[in-house]
């Protein structure tokens, strides 16, 4: 038996240990391939939407690369340290450490080159599917499936240098390990789990300034978004160091509530399990934190897209900035109209653009009988009568607005007025519609609102803005459109078409069209999910790996301490019990973790970037991964008992 045959041979035997780091490092190598098959596929670069998803598509590959780094070195650590014992006795034996170097390397290239195999094989056996599911989430047509011989040419060599490079790096775990150490194995006995209680309120005092930050009382720029990043994820880091140990001291002091049952024996187990695991569970919580929020954000985002389409009656909105060139433009538009047999309805208003308050939110400020002329036409319930210096207003779901408006008082800041309006604000029952999906809502007295036309400088008059809304009955539906439904095609060429009447400098106005900006958006966020979803999944496998991992290398202690407890009464369904226990508070601990930090995130973030309520989102990508992570639980808690179950006497 050669060299080569007997690392092939030290993989066959460990296969146990070695599958789950082969599946998860395939399961890698076939994503980033199908990524890199869509990147060079001939048919991308002849669309702007195609170019804009390439260039997402290769963030996805360089946040895969980058991950997959973490995870192979994390892994290839893991499986070193549980081999120990075995490299030891080779010591023993006569081996160099220059030959177990060689071993290690030839152990980690043929399960890197079998990985990287399967990958490859994976992706071309899934490439149609995956082409399929590209067209049918970003929109790009005639992508048809070719031999990605290049895509298959870079992410074998990329892989290949992955894995040659960090076996390299990791063969450094031997020179600093007498053979006397080795032979310990992870057998040395553990130090009782101890907690500095400064880091552990520092831990708490790091998280709580987190959300001080995200809240921006004074205004939130990126620099305190990065300062709140780091302070949450140091917070987390010493949450799993020092937190739990400390509240697990805490509830060990209650002799009522521990000495009952098994809870002595997995309380004081999971005290050393998460004081060994702190930094697993933190890489852990992290990758997962960021894959719920991404998620969150992008299904937040689509709901707010519906609702914002839904909340506008209006298929086209003209706003009129040069009043010369409105005759034409709206002689332009009816002919567009009539050719294609389109019935609308025209109503024009005027009104203010401004703040409420000190939130960034816009705000558009009608009077009550412009907006009573637009609630007639649309068969809605129209508005009582406002006085002088009161006010009704709406502020979008979600908005910084919103908060601002549950005052007795409605501030509004206008540009051309040097103090902002303190209008007191008149309870109603009537929702407002018809004005604008994008922006909240004030509705003026007329007093008030004519009070404010006639103040108006020379050099400000341009502050009134004037639009013309069309609406079109046709196109009033239930629900977001489809992309091939006429008001988004209709809307794409019109939008369009008045650009180019804007080059051509026949206009100087603008013409927005709710179909076309529904689609846009949801284009957008289309390729982010496509590009999102195979993330977070890399995310959810390399996690539940990485507790594989962690658990496999405490087996045999594990063994040994059921085994000396079996002899002196634990039964079978103690030991299933307690160590289900265990194996379930480390699967689910960092997905629970990151469901609160994801909700507390996008909910002091949702308004600022208008998200609306984020709560479903949140919940739903948090049910993702909780469901993900039990079908892992259940595997590898089976899979682990029954390793228990053979020790016990």
């Amino acid at each position: 038996m050669n060299f080569l045959q007997f690392a092939f041979n030290n993989v066959r035997r460990n296969a146990r240990a070695y599958f789950a780091y082969f599946l998860s490092s395939a399961f890698m190598v076939m994503i980033f391939f199908t990524y890199a098959m869509f990147i060079f596929h001939p048919g991308i670069a002849q669309s702007e939407m195609g170019r804009m998803t390439s260039i997402g598509m290769e963030v996805a590959e360089y946040i895969i690369f980058v991950f997959s780094i973490l995870f192979v070195l994390f892994s290839i650590g893991s499986f070193l340290k549980a081999r120990s014992k075995e490299f030891g006795v080779l010591s023993l034996l006569g081996a160099t450490t220059g030959s177990i170097n060689r071993l290690v390397f030839l152990e980690n290239l043929i399960i890197g080159i079998g990985s990287i195999v399967a990958g490859l094989a994976g992706g071309l056996l899934l490439s149609k599917l995956f082409l399929l599911l590209s067209v049918k989430a970003t929109g790009i047509r005639g992508l048809p499936f070719y031999w990605p011989w290049k895509a298959m040419g870079f992410t074998a060599v990329a892989f290949l240098v992955l894995f040659v490079v960090l076996s390299v790096f990791t063969l450094v775990f031997f020179r600093n390990n007498q053979v006397i150490e080795l032979l310990g194995g992870g057998s040395k006995p553990k130090t009782a789990p101890r907690v500095s209680w400064v880091l552990a309120l520092l831990g708490v005092a790091l998280l709580a300034s987190a959300v001080l930050l995200l809240k921006g009382g004074n205004g939130l720029d990126f620099s305190k978004v990065m300062l709140a990043a780091a302070t949450g994820i140091w917070g987390t880091y010493f949450f799993y160091t020092q937190v739990t140990v400390a509240l697990i001291r805490l509830l060990k002091r209650s002799r009522r509530l521990l000495w009952r049952g098994t809870r002595l024996l997995w309380v004081s187990e999971m005290a050393y399990k998460i004081k060994d695991n702190a930094r697993m569970l933190f890489m852990v919580t992290v990758a997962i934190s960021l894959a719920c929020m991404s998620v969150g954000v992008i299904l937040a985002a689509q709901a707010q897209n519906e609702r914002v389409y839904e909340g506008n009656p209006f298929a086209f909105s003209y706003g009129v900035y040069e009043e010369k060139f409105a005759q034409a433009d709206l002689a332009w538009i009816d002919q567009q109209l009539s050719e294609k047999g389109i019935r609308y309805k025209a109503i024009e208003r005027e009104s203010f653009m401004g703040y409420i308050g000190s939130s960034e939110s816009y705000v558009e400020a009608v009077s009550r009988s412009e907006y009573n002329k637009i609630a007639k036409m649309l068969e809605a319930a129209t508005l009582p009568e406002i006085g002088k210096g009161q006010a009704i207003a709406y502020a979008m779901e979600g908005t910084s607005a919103e908060g601002a408006l549950k005052g007795q008082t409605i501030p509004v800041s206008f540009s051309f007025l040097e103090n902002p309006l303190q209008l007191e604000s008149i309870r109603n029952e009537i929702p407002l519609t018809g004005i604008n999906s994008h922006t909240s809502v004030v509705v003026l007295s007329d007093a008030d609102f004519t009070e404010l036309k006639q103040g108006l400088s020379e050099e400000n008059q341009n502050r009134l803005y004037r639009s013309i809304d069309f609406y079109i009955p046709a196109w009033q539906q239930k629900g977001a459109p489809r992309l091939q439904d006429p008001e988004i095609v209709i809307g794409k060429n019109l939008f369009q078409g008045m650009m180019n009447r804007v080059e051509r400098d026949e206009t100087n106005n603008y013409m927005s069209s709710r179909g076309r900006s529904y689609a846009e958006t949801w284009e957008q966020l289309s390729m982010l999910s496509f590009v999102g979803i195979f993330i977070a999944a890399i995310f959810s496998v390399s996690s539940a790996s990485f507790l594989y991992f962690k658990l496999y290398s405490e087996l045999n202690q594990d063994r040994r301490m059921y085994h000396s407890l079996s002899k002196i009464g634990l039964g079978d369904r103690e030991m299933r019990y307690s160590s289900s226990l265990q194996i379930a508070l480390l699967f689910f601990i960092p997905v629970v973790i990151s469901g609160i930090q994801t909700m507390v995130v996008l909910s002091l973030l949702g308004a600022r970037f208008l998200l609306g309520n984020v709560t479903v989102p949140v919940l739903t990508a948090t049910g993702a991964f909780l469901a993900a992570q039990l079908l892992y639980y259940v595997v590898v808690r089976s899979r682990y008992v029954l390793q228990l179950k053979r020790v016990m006497v």
